[in-house]
């Protein structure tokens, strides 16, 4: 019998170690995922989102700029156009420094063209302003400056969509996780009890039975009926209780 529960409350024991390694080992993986998409897309995300605000600033400005006829506006606006670009730039290399895929490091490529593109256009646009041609200030506006700025402008924005693209996926890959974690440690769970009680039952029986067996036997042997054949252990064991008996009755 001790035999028995040792082996039973092992393996039951065992399932419930398992279980809770199980749980343990997917609560510090969706732990440290959790803590990457903060550290690096979520970052990124926001770089960028900044990134796009000052963009879209910076084009609603220039485009101000080259329709006014008030010929104060560029100087008025120069000192917040020189910290626009200056942010620009430093978190354009603050982005930079979080790209990982070759995908982020190609569209960056090509934004850092298109940008160019955009900041020579906007230059145009300043000169002609400055020169007072307001027939050149407008030709140079929708030829040079717009088509650039609308470039560079969807390119940020694809940027943008394409983090935040990565942090959905990142989010949906959490939820599987705790999906698949939720199951295995309920289906764990289940076995567990399921051996337990398969076990319990299992063991009760194997010590009920043989002693329904002896109160039989007892029974018999007070009745004053040995012509039974009494088994213990799988072996025949009439012709020694019955001379047992016999020694005793002499």
């Amino acid at each position: 019998i001790g035999t028995r529960l040792a082996i039973a409350f092992a393996i039951v024991l065992g399932l419930t170690i398992v279980s809770t390694a199980a749980a343990l080992v997917s609560a510090r993986n969706n732990a440290e995922a959790t803590r990457q998409m903060m550290q690096s897309p979520l970052a990124k995300e926001r770089l960028i989102s900044d990134w796009y605000v000052l963009t879209y600033s910076a084009i609603a400005r220039t485009s101000m700029i080259a329709k006014t006829t008030d010929e104060t506006l560029p100087v008025t606006f120069a000192d917040v156009i020189s910290d626009s670009v200056k942010k620009g730039s430093e978190t354009m290399a603050k982005v930079e420094a979080l790209l990982v895929t070759d995908a982020e490091k190609a569209m960056f490529k090509s934004i850092v063209e298109l940008r160019a593109k955009y900041q020579a256009g906007k230059d145009v646009v300043g000169k002609a302003k400055a020169s007072g041609n307001a027939a050149e200030t407008e030709r140079a506006f929708k030829d040079s400056f717009q088509p650039a700025a609308k470039a560079y402008e969807a390119r940020v924005l694809d940027l943008l969509s394409m983090e935040r693209q990565a942090i959905d996926d990142m989010s949906r890959a959490i939820d599987a996780a705790n999906a698949r974690s939720f199951s295995l440690t309920l289906f764990l769970g289940i076995l567990t009890v399921l051996a337990g009680s398969l076990f319990a039952w299992l063991i009760s029986r194997s010590i009920t039975r043989p002693l329904g067996k002896a109160v039989k036997v007892a029974e018999t042997v007070a009745a004053g009926d040995l012509s039974m054949r009494i088994e213990i252990g799988g072996r025949d064991e009439t012709g020694q209780l019955m001379q047992a008996l016999k020694h005793m009755n002499d």
